[in-house]
């Protein structure tokens, strides 16, 4: 009679351990225009996202024509803005006081803006794993192509795939064509950055690293101010 309330009460303990994780809340949504969509994990119909909606590991992310989505996680206010024509799936897995974070890029424009990690943030693309602690940059997944970009506009992240790792930095670009090629890291070029509808009424500033003359490092910064 023990065993069996033993075994009854393990069983209770396992579906319940089970059913937090499946409800895992990790992200919420702060912005949105236009039509924008998720479809929940183990699910294949999707839904319409509203403003202040709460994502839970393994929700998936679609932005249609001329729609946008900014979503800000639970744990340490890191945000994710979606451009559009994008799909995401998005995950985390609560430690302690912190989700471990990471998303899974199918095609788009991405920009993340991440404080600093406790554990590092992954981002996962067809072609590569680009893994931070705490940094902003662009990531751009072309459907075509294949390829992907990683624009670096604060901080650095390391990027790696089947053929070996490199290391971004501020105002360079990290492009991957495929999993078995090397990613190539270049110095960011104006037309690298997206126009970020976040930003349309503000000033924005774009770094750029280069080496003059004498081979010293140099940064080139340039503000650019939107009309109105």
């Amino acid at each position: 009679m023990l065993k069996r309330a033993a075994r009854f009460a393990l069983l209770v303990f396992v579906a319940a351990s089970t059913l937090a994780f499946a409800a895992e809340e990790i992200a919420v949504v702060i912005k949105l225009e236009g039509e924008v969509r998720f479809t929940p994990a183990n699910s294949t119909q999707g839904n319409k996202v509203q403003k202040g909606q709460v994502l839970k590991h393994g929700d998936k992310l679609e932005t249609g024509t001329a729609a946008y989505c900014a979503i800000k996680f639970l744990d340490d206010k890191s945000l994710l803005r979606i451009k559009e024509n994008s799909s995401c799936v998005i995950e985390g897995k609560r430690k302690e006081n912190a989700i471990e974070k990471s998303i899974f890029v199918e095609a788009g424009s991405f920009f993340l803006n991440l404080f600093k990690q406790k554990e590092p943030f992954k981002v996962t693309t067809p072609t590569s794993v680009a893994s931070v602690k705490g940094t902003a940059f662009w990531v751009l997944q072309f459907r075509q192509s294949g390829e992907t970009r990683y624009v670096i506009t604060d901080g650095a992240l390391q990027v790696d795939n089947n053929a070996g790792k490199v290391l971004g930095k501020k105002g360079q670009t990290v492009i991957a064509l495929s999993r078995n090629r090397l990613p190539e890291v270049r110095l960011t070029q104006p037309g690298d950055i997206p126009f970020d509808e976040a930003d349309a009424s503000s000033v924005r500033t774009l770094d750029f690293e280069f080496n003059n003359s004498s081979g010293q490092t140099k940064i080139l910064r340039i503000q650019l101010k939107n009309r109105d």
